[in-house]
């Protein structure tokens, strides 16, 4: 049986930790390209592997692009980039992790 995502592609974005990680390895499994998204390719709590090169080890398709998802040029950026590097685009996936200061 063929992967189910296979031929897809998809921007995820917060895929160098947590559940955006999470989603990137499994899209990547279910044979998507992905396009790993965030501020920095590393975990900044972890030493791992990036989740890009993680991806690209397993025989999937994978690039990153370090993307502020505040900054819409940004945003904008990510989706043109996708494209140009894989074709097309048929999924996003925005996990967004921000923290607030209420004191």
């Amino acid at each position: 049986m063929a992967p189910r995502l296979s031929g897809r592609v998809a921007i995820v974005t917060g895929a160098s930790s947590g559940i955006g990680r999470a989603i990137a390895l499994a899209y990547a499994a279910e044979g998507a390209s992905v396009m790993c998204s965030d501020l920095q390719p590393n975990s900044r709590e972890e030493k791992i592997k990036a989740t890009h090169e993680l991806i690209l080890e397993q025989g999937g398709k994978a690039s990153f692009l370090k993307t502020d998802v505040t900054d819409e040029a940004q945003v904008e950026a990510v989706v043109s980039v996708t494209v140009k590097r894989f074709g097309r685009l048929d999924m996003q996936a925005f996990k967004i992790w921000t923290e607030i200061n209420t004191s």
